[in-house]
């Protein structure tokens, strides 16, 4: 009987392992494989060992794109996380409306990506005239091709990827407020905190560990952001919207360099662990505090 208990879980948990294994630990292994060859898809493997891996260290483009992925995973993570919690607090503070508001807000995450990369090359586009460069003209600005701006690309990439995802974390923040106990907020209410301070020393504090999931689950989407900047700019104008994951499309399936995507890639997964890392011991860290 007791071994049978101990083997019902792992038979549970086979499915998901099965296809878990399939889409994440053999292409991670596969990738790992072939960051140690040089190889164009066609040609013989050629063993070169860790040389893909310095050549990184040469690669002008490859560090720019390091740095602009630094960039896009601070300003994306920052956007999302705050934009998802305003709007959970303002629908946990309404009645009236606040289903349709919640549909609204989350449309943006069910919307393709492709979708949504033109709606905003539309309204960012300059001939034809789009609505953005028709407001700088109404309040006497020359029109700007901002996606074309390498000042400005990447910022702008930056916000509309992360009005795509902000309705995600809006769901999570609103379903930890709504279910908050009833009798801490009264309790804090009769003891004449403000709003301001519910929210504050009570509310926010007791959804803390929610806020370290979605930190996790943003820092590891803004890092491999991918589809948002492939789409709009290619990475361009030049390498100003160039991130890790479309340099490593590109180099992998446009030029056929297998051997060096792959350890781009390797890169790609480390630096998410890196991450994780932080904010698990960041987590770890504030629990030792309080207890």
């Amino acid at each position: 009987m007791r071994t049978r208990n101990k083997a019902e879980p792992w038979l549970f948990l086979a499915p998901a392992l099965v296809v878990y294994t399939g889409v994440a630990i053999v292409p991670v292994l596969w990738s790992l494989g072939y960051s140690v060859f040089d190889w164009n898809g066609i040609d013989d493997m050629k063993f070169v060992g860790a040389y893909n891996y310095l050549r990184m260290l040469s690669d002008t483009t490859f560090k720019t794109a390091v740095v602009n992925n630094l960039l896009f995973m601070a300003g994306g993570s920052a956007f999302q996380l705050l934009s998802g919690l305003v709007m959970a607090i303002i629908l946990s503070n309404i009645s009236r409306g606040s289903n349709s508001m919640r549909v609204l807000y989350f449309m943006p995450c069910i919307i393709s990506s492709m979708a949504i990369c033109k709606i905003f090359e539309k309204l960012l586009s300059v001939q034809p005239e789009g609505v953005f460069v028709a407001l700088l003209r109404f309040l006497g600005i020359n029109p700007i091709a901002i996606l074309s701006e390498p000042n400005w690309v990447l910022l702008v990439v930056t916000l509309i990827d992360g009005y795509k995802f902000c309705g995600l974390y809006m769901v999570i923040f609103y379903s930890a407020l709504v279910a908050l106990p009833i009798d801490v907020q009264e309790a804090a209410y009769i003891d004449g905190c403000s709003w301001g301070q519910q929210y504050r020393y009570i509310k926010l504090p007791m959804i803390k560990n929610v806020f370290f999931a979605c930190l996790v689950i943003v820092l590891n989407g803004t890092l491999k952001g991918f589809d948002v900047p492939y789409i709009l700019t290619s990475g361009g104008p030049g390498s100003a919207s160039e991130l890790v994951a479309t340099y490593m499309y590109k180099t992998t399936f446009n030029s056929t360099q297998f051997g060096y995507g792959g350890a781009l890639a390797v890169f790609l997964l480390l630096e998410s662990l890196v991450a994780v890392s932080v904010v698990r011991w960041a987590q770890v860290r504030s629990a030792k505090r309080e207890g």
